[in-house]
């Protein structure tokens, strides 16, 4: 289990190593993979992960985080989803849509992307400035009409109420939920996520806590390293683990990049997740 990739090549394919060393046949990032196939950079990126998961036998999954553009995936690639309902965007790659459900090894798992992303003013104002420039240039006789809307900040970036309310008609619990974002309960010593605008997203991810009762939840996002505890609403708690980013994502001086992932033992079992959960 990963946190975001942002796109980093690099960081991806130390983490697909880091698989390798493991003896762990797949590796799932919780969101913002890179999925920017609207690009070349980005095709090539998930060539790229694609060839080297192959080599490595390792096969990658990915939810959907607030920076990858979630609306082209499903339209380049969910005609078909596998027998499981992941999207097979490469050969070693595949997307788990927003409340998709799947059993590995017994271990009941779901998958809830989406965030709020706190630099929303910056992107939309980059894509007016690419928009300005392009006009300008077609002014004086260019001929390119490059795409500059929905390239940087992308609409569907949040759950919305109505999609989450359709995602949980089946409240069969699960034990392990795996998110993009964090739930409002699980209070980390630093986030720099927690403006007005992040929070209807993140309670949510609470009401998908409430109503599953997953035993784990593991979320990316907040590009920090915490553990934490959150009520789920049957007297049990729900075991929170958030894990860093790539560290070109990460703010913090002390960066780790044993931070960004961990090792999910399966079956996964509450009562030794403590001691097995490996970083």
């Amino acid at each position: 289990m990963t946190g975001d990739l942002h796109g980093n090549t690099g960081h991806a394919l130390a983490l697909l190593r880091v698989a390798l060393r493991q003896e762990c046949d797949r590796l799932f990032v919780l969101g913002d993979f890179g999925a920017w196939e609207h690009i070349a950079a980005g095709r090539r990126y998930f060539d790229v992960v694609n060839r080297a998961a192959r080599k490595c036998r390792v096969q990658v999954y990915f939810l959907d985080g607030n920076h990858d553009k979630s609306s082209l995936l499903h339209g380049m690639y969910g005609a078909e989803p596998d027998d499981e309902g992941f999207l097979v965007c490469r050969k070693n790659i595949r997307y788990a849509p927003r409340g998709l459900r799947w059993t590995w090894e017994g271990t009941r798992f779901a998958a809830f992307g989406g965030a709020y992303s706190v630099d929303k003013q910056w992107r939309l104002a980059h894509e007016a400035s690419q928009e300005r420039t392009a006009r300008r240039r077609r002014q004086f006789g260019s001929a390119r009409h490059p795409v500059t809307a929905e390239t940087l900040w992308f609409p569907e970036e949040e759950m919305t109420d109505d999609e989450c309310d359709a995602l949980l008609a089946d409240d069969t619990p699960v034990d392990v939920l795996l998110t993009h974002d964090k739930p409002r309960g699980s209070d980390p010593d630093w986030n720099r996520k927690n403006l007005p605008e992040c929070l209807p997203n993140q309670d949510r991810i609470q009401r998908v806590v409430r109503t599953l009762r997953p035993d784990l939840l593991l979320h990316g996002h907040l590009h920090y390293r915490y553990t934490d505890s959150v009520d789920r609403g049957d007297g049990a708690t729900t075991r929170v683990e958030g894990l860093g980013a790539d560290p070109a994502g990460s703010a913090l001086p002390d960066y780790r990049s044993a931070d960004s992932w961990l090792v999910l033992p399966l079956p996964y079992a509450a009562e030794s997740a403590a001691r097995d959960l490996a970083v």
